[in-house]
């Protein structure tokens, strides 16, 4: 069978050009991508007798499907004339293949459902009709309300979706987690959870931002995840396939939002909840919609008895029945209810009762204290009176901590909204946890139910006024600021960096961590909230704030992608900091920002954006006479170049920075980060050298490179260990595998301390391929074992079974 069909290369060139384009195939994909350039450089300067052919013009990636298919012509004319060129084209078929969507899909099997809670009543209906759908085969589509006739689930090879509706507080939530936890036994390939956070277009989860949660729980690891929202739903469909799972998608806001994370996997059960009536599901996907309506007046009661206990309710259950009608059979409402008797020995049910009549028996007309349509909802109506029984610390803190739609608030956060300590804080985050107005979701972490967060919001504006809530926010995003600065030092040490964050992280700035690894785990834990503070800090005219908080994610995103926030974020930054250089602020904070953004753009595989932005860059750069900025514009093009394969162009960008770099008068702002600047730049030079095959100057150009890292003030060992690997895998690469084995062997000893899995793993890889030129097989399956067993503790799935096909090929 011939293995050069148009549509194996064609189909190998597009996933390889994506992923390098993007990033997300990381180091692969990288090694990959490069490959293919010399492949192409091989058939781009081959005369007619064999000789170099210069007349083709520069090497350059291809940009469209125009481009790849003529590529994929001459790679497969070229293989059928020379034997020597058809065996390197096969090898990079098989390797092009670890790069499928496919190849990614991991055995991981998620457990994201959260927690229950110990008191969910009634609603076996709803489990009931569940079961009963998937036993049936799910031919009905509707629920004779009107919403659809169904037909698109007749004869349906799709999974079974359930769309569960009605207004907040109904518990819409907590009926999908209580009904996928009662199924998961049907289900064996995992469960996953996201919450959309749709009460409001404002507050709605991107639908990338959930697909990269679920890939993660599926076992993607960041240098694997798609860049671009198109490229996660494929893999996550691809990562899906044929599996059997739960997937709950919590509190959507539209059909739009929902239809990149529905699994295509006929053996899979969707549950959704919303507010909406979400009828583009009924229509296209032949959805069963079950709307949920308020709980009988037993079981409100039953809940009460629940929470507070059968001995507080039997002796007087009239007006425990009284108070559960005036909670119109809400969930959210009695939970609240209940929790303020349960934490109030004195408090009775025949005071509750009265305190709601005083609330709901005002006259005709009458307004509310807050003059809000919404204080005649019940679960309003049970907010608004526990939030009276706050003593004023507590109640304060509660509304400024409603100002913004927080993912998840950690104690400091919380101390800060209010100006107090971390003591005080803690204490009255649980007060208003045990009262039901705060859900704890982790280890002193809460959040808010949506119809809560509003009234508090509403009761901050009431009360607070500007002043206070934009004093709260500002504290908030500070917080954060100074919490993120610190970590991104830690991260990567020694960077440059703008804005005066930087200087207390030096000192802790009150957020300390033990290593980078602990760092960067920190921002991977925040990164949310982290993007918030950054929109309410707009919001609320805080520029300055804006392009620092950007800045001071610059590790998260390098290290960990999340491109959308990336780009939501500095598209924000960009904006703050060309208004502050008009009003007197930092005039280096543009080209900052531009870079930055440019670098999310590269992520994503838009070059052509990048390109715009940092030509944009260099340019406020140069008006702001900031030459450091300037420099590391350039830089960031040379990188761009190096992706499209443009070396020598690359190599001309790099040197330029460098001038730039040079031209840094002492006391001039960059001038402490020039020789680290100028040493990256010389390991930038030596992988251009190597991309356009020139072996023995890319060669000496990394060992120089190698001795200005040697020679830094402050060492920087990771990036030292990336010019080592740089050296070994170019020393492989012009034939001379006995020779890279040294410089691989130290990298990976560094890579080790500072705790690079990936990295360390692919160096591993490399010093097997040393070992298999070498034909030492011995020490190829003790590097492979290693680079798995790397893999493995990282949670790459598709890397180790990648290298257990290799290690199954030696034995």
């Amino acid at each position: 069978m011939d293995p050069f069909t148009m549509t194996a290369v064609l189909s190998a060139l597009n996933t390889v050009g994506q992923g390098a384009m993007s990033g997300a195939a990381g180091e692969l994909g990288r090694r990959t991508s490069e490959g293919l350039a010399g492949l192409v450089r091989r058939l781009w300067h081959r005369g007619e007798d064999g000789s170099p052919d210069d007349s083709t013009g520069p090497l350059a990636a291809p940009a469209d499907d125009a481009e790849r298919r003529r590529l994929a012509a001459l790679l497969i004319e070229e293989a059928r004339r020379e034997p020597g060129f058809a065996d390197d084209l096969a090898a990079w078929l098989r390797a092009a293949r670890w790069l499928e969507p496919a190849a990614l899909t991991s055995v991981a099997r998620p457990r994201l459902l959260p927690p229950g809670t110990a008191v969910f009543t009634d609603r076996d209906q709803v489990l009931a009709d569940i079961t009963a759908l998937l036993d049936s085969g799910g031919d009905d589509g509707d629920d004779g309300d009107g919403d659809g006739d169904g037909s698109a689930a007749s004869g349906s090879v799709g999974p079974r979706i359930v769309a569960l509706v009605g207004p907040g507080g109904i518990g819409k939530s907590a009926t999908a987690i209580h009904c996928a936890r009662a199924l998961e036994e049907r289900f064996p390939d995992g469960q996953l959870h996201t919450d959309l956070k749709g009460d409001s277009a404002r507050t709605a989860v991107a639908p990338s931002t959930a697909l990269v949660r679920f890939l993660t729980g599926l076992g993607v690891t960041p240098d694997r995840m798609p860049a671009d929202e198109q490229g996660q739903a494929d893999l996550y469909r691809d990562c899906t396939a044929g599996r059997r799972m739960v997937v709950v998608l919590d509190n959507a806001h539209s059909a739009a939002q929902l239809m990149p994370l529905l699994t295509a996997a006929p053996g899979s059960l969707v549950i959704v909840t919303s507010r909406h009536r979400l009828p583009e599901l009924v229509r296209d996907y032949g959805a069963r919609v079950i709307r949920l309506d308020p709980l009988t007046a037993a079981d409100s009661v039953r809940l009460l008895t629940r929470i507070v206990g059968a001995e507080r309710v039997a002796p007087h259950r009239p007006h425990a029945e009284a108070v559960a009608a005036r909670c119109g059979g809400l969930p959210l409402a009695l939970c609240e209810t209940g929790a303020r008797v349960a934490v109030r020995e004195h408090l009775n049910w025949e005071a509750l009762e009265r305190e709601f009549a005083r609330r709901d028996d005002r006259l005709p007309g009458e307004p509310t204290d807050m003059n809000d349509p919404a204080d005649d909802d019940p679960a309003h109506r049970a907010t608004d009176l526990s939030y009276r029984d706050l003593a004023a610390p507590a109640a304060r803190l509660y509304r400024l901590l409603g100002l913004c739609p927080w993912p998840g608030i950690p104690v400091g956060a919380a101390a800060a909204a209010a100006g107090i300590g971390e003591a005080e804080a803690r204490r009255l985050l649980e007060a208003l946890a045990e009262v039901h107005l705060l859900e704890e979701v982790g280890e002193e972490r809460y959040r808010f139910h949506d119809v809560v967060r509003r009234h508090a919001e509403r009761r901050a504006h009431e009360e607070d006024g500007r002043r206070g809530t934009a004093d709260a926010v500002r504290r908030m995003a500070l917080w954060y600021l100074r919490f993120a600065a610190a970590a991104d030092a830690q991260v990567i040490p020694g960077r440059w960096h703008l804005g005066p964050a930087y200087a207390q992280s030096g000192s802790g700035g009150g957020h300390a961590f033990e290593s980078a690894r602990t760092a960067l785990a920190a921002l991977r834990r925040e990164h949310e909230n982290l993007a918030e503070a950054v929109r309410a800090a707009e919001e609320y005219g805080f520029d300055e704030l804006v392009w620092q908080l950007c800045e001071a994610t610059w590790s998260l995103h390098l290290r960990l992608g999340l491109h959308e926030q990336w780009v939501a974020t500095h598209r924000r930054g960009v904006r703050a900091a060309a208004r502050c250089a008009e009003e007197f602020g930092d005039r280096r904070a543009e080209g900052r920002m531009r870079a930055q953004l440019a670098f999310a753009y590269l992520g994503r595989g838009q070059l052509a954006d990048a390109a715009v932005e940092l030509a944009a860059a260099a340019a406020a750069d140069e008006r702001a006479g900031h030459r450091r900025g300037q420099a590391t514009a350039v830089e960031s093009l040379g990188l761009v170049r190096l992706r499209q394969w443009r070396y020598e162009e690359a190599e001309e960008d790099f040197r330029q920075a460098k001038g730039i770099l040079r031209g840094i008068a002492p006391g001039e702002d960059g001038e402490r980060d020039v020789p680290r600047a100028l040493a990256l730049l010389e390991h930038h030079i030596g992988r251009a050298l190597r991309g356009q095959g020139r072996h023995a100057d890319a060669v000496r150009q990394l060992r120089y490179a190698l001795s200005q890292f040697h020679d830094l003030r402050e060492r920087d060992p990771y990036n030292e260990a990336r010019v080592r690997m740089s050296l070994g895998e170019t020393l492989l690469a012009a034939g001379e595998p006995a020779a890279a084995r040294t410089p691989l062997d130290e990298a990976l000893a560094v890579l080790d301390s500072e705790g690079a899995v990936l990295q360390q793993a692919d160096a591993a890889e490399l010093r097997a391929a040393c070992a298999k030129a070498l034909a030492d097989a011995a020490d190829e399956a003790r590097q492979l074992r290693a680079a798995r067993g790397l893999y493995e503790a990282s949670g790459d799935g598709a890397a180790v079974a990648r290298v257990d096909a290799r290690l199954s090929e030696l034995t």
